[in-house]
């Protein structure tokens, strides 16, 4: 019996000294609580792990869960000191669920026995005795993305105009509210004829786009409505005609835009977008005598279609 006692308390001892040091990032858009939730769950699991100490070395569980359409959904990641990363995806019913499965997951990792819960009450028990500490969340409040769309608009010239557009985008995700700001720039052309003439119309113009809410019915759809400005120029150019001449004019107008967003892979989204706008100025094109090749209506329609890049 001595000897038995000797050997239990040997091993406890050894496993003591050979639990591997973590550090938890938790960050849930689900309302699935706090994380000393999920590390009571993996205290149940395994004796293996160990809340790091400060400066110390220590693997990082990246903990995420989602809401979606059926239940919640949940994203594992561990990185391990030496750089390898392991990511695993759990869906689920409800949050305690998807956590459950998580903290087995990563117990797993380091302890084949994962599932004996030889020693989780007294493990459960040392949490409850510790003063509760916020966790802090995933990553920064603001997103960044990069974003290129191919755009058509209507306004440019008597018929449709395409062009391009690139810009960034600027996005707080923590709040319910979730507002963005975005700038970018434009650039579309066009040819224009008329038995006097033809023109060749260039418009380039910078965008802000300020977009106070938005809407996201889960973590891969992205819906906003905005106020956007443009500030540019319109220029035409004469050719194939008895005088040619250039002229150019400036170009403001102000309006709302519709903006949507898929994310297709990680960082990777499919972005699309249309806008009413109002142009300030109603200056026109014409060929002398008074042939008019091109003025600017009251009013213009864009669409545009693209992806775009999430960096944080």
């Amino acid at each position: 019996m001595a000897l038995a006692l000797w050997g239990q308390k040997a091993r406890a001892a050894t496993a003591a000294r050979q639990a591997l040091p973590f550090r938890l990032i938790w960050s849930s858009s689900a309302g699935c609580g706090k994380a000393q939730t999920f590390l009571a769950e993996l205290g149940n699991r395994t004796a293996l792990l160990r809340e790091a100490r400060e400066n110390e070395h220590a693997i990082t569980l990246i903990v995420e869960t989602f809401g979606t359409l059926g239940g919640v959904r949940g994203q594992l990641t561990v990185r391990k000191p030496d750089g390898d990363l392991t990511v695993r995806e759990v869906p689920g019913q409800n949050c305690e669920e998807v956590a459950s499965a998580m903290a087995l997951i990563a117990a797993l990792m380091v302890d084949p026995l994962a599932n004996d819960r030889a020693g989780a009450d007294q493990r459960a028990q040392t949490l409850e005795r510790s003063p509760e500490v916020d966790v802090p969340a995933l990553g920064s409040a603001w997103s960044l993305r990069l974003e290129q769309r191919l755009i058509g608009h209507s306004a440019i010239a008597p018929h449709l105009a395409w062009g391009e557009a690139a810009g960034v985008m600027l996005t707080r995700e923590r709040g319910g509210l979730r507002p963005s700001l975005g700038l970018s720039a434009h650039f579309a052309q066009a040819t224009t004829t008329r038995p006097q003439g033809s023109a060749e119309l260039q418009w380039a113009a910078a965008q802000l786009v300020l977009c106070p809410i938005g809407v996201r019915p889960d973590e891969t759809w992205d819906l906003r409505a905005c106020p956007v400005l443009q500030l540019g120029r319109l220029r035409g150019a004469g050719f194939d005609t008895a005088r040619p001449a250039a002229k150019t004019i400036l170009w403001s107008s102000a309006g709302i835009e519709l903006q949507g967003r898929y994310r297709l892979l990680g960082p990777l989204w499919l972005g699309w977008e249309g806008a009413l706008t109002l142009p300030f100025s109603r200056e026109r094109f014409y060929l002398e005598p008074e042939p008019t090749l091109h003025r600017i209506p009251a009013w213009a329609l864009s669409f545009g279609v693209g992806v775009g890049v999430r960096f944080f």
